[in-house]
């Protein structure tokens, strides 16, 4: 029987283990080619699985819950019964510092951000990024809107620049009016490992719940008010 839930109330430790998720390939649900399944977690009462799908257009990324006796599978989000946080599994900060377009600041506070340069919010909180510098180190991720006709050549602009300090200037530089992503120029190859990376970035923004930019989250894969930062 499958459930499909927008929300599970459930009561488990917010505490999550990794585990190896090559045994739940037994579930018959779990089991068919084109699902694969990338991580899993054990929550207590249930697991938690990264589902990689194979379709027509291209791969899908979505979570599930597992029940201990293996024989109910859960779409949708778990939410903790006492406290009605959204249960999340630890995350992992290692591959999100590694993989980010563009690390901006030296402050203690680490925070993960999904930006559109031609966002028009995005711009307000990138403008504010000067005054953050000492405060946060920001781990950003392009993720252009279908609906913003420059953004997809402006990410490309900003990941084209060598080195960090001359990706936020010019992203910075954006924010402030520059059109020299106008001028882009650049090889199929190039071309083609930006566009990867910014498919790549989708489905990071997938698992993270992402609905808009700018998205900010912590090192929890909290929500965080990106208009309060400054305050």
């Amino acid at each position: 029987m499958k459930f499909y839930l927008l929300i599970i109330a459930l009561t488990f430790s917010l505490m999550a283990k990794e585990v190896d998720p090559a045994p739940f390939k037994s579930v018959p649900m779990l089991a068919p080619p084109h699902i694969s399944i990338t991580s899993a977690y054990d929550h207590g009462t249930l697991y938690e699985l990264q589902l990689e799908i194979s379709t027509s257009q291209g791969p899908q990324h979505t979570s599930a819950f597992l029940t201990k006796d293996k024989k109910v599978v859960l779409f949708g989000e778990a939410v903790d019964a006492t406290t009605g946080e959204t249960i999340k599994r630890p995350l992992d900060m290692t591959p999100i510092r590694k993989s980010a377009d563009l690390v901006y600041g030296t402050g203690k506070e680490e925070l993960i951000v999904f930006t559109d340069p031609e966002c028009s919010y995005c711009v307000k909180f990138e403008r504010m990024w000067p005054s953050l510098e000492k405060k946060v180190k920001l781990y950003v991720f392009f993720m252009p809107l279908s609906n913003h006709r420059n953004a997809v050549t402006m990410s490309y602009h900003v990941m084209k620049q060598q080195g960090q300090k001359a990706k936020a200037k010019a992203l910075l530089e954006l924010a402030n009016g520059d059109r020299s992503f106008e001028r882009l120029s650049m090889n199929q190859e190039m071309h083609d490992l930006f566009s990867q990376k910014i498919d790549s970035n989708k489905a990071l923004a997938q698992e993270f719940g992402v609905r808009g930019t700018p998205a900010v989250f912590n090192t929890k894969g909290e929500n965080v008010s990106w208009n309060t930062l400054g305050q």
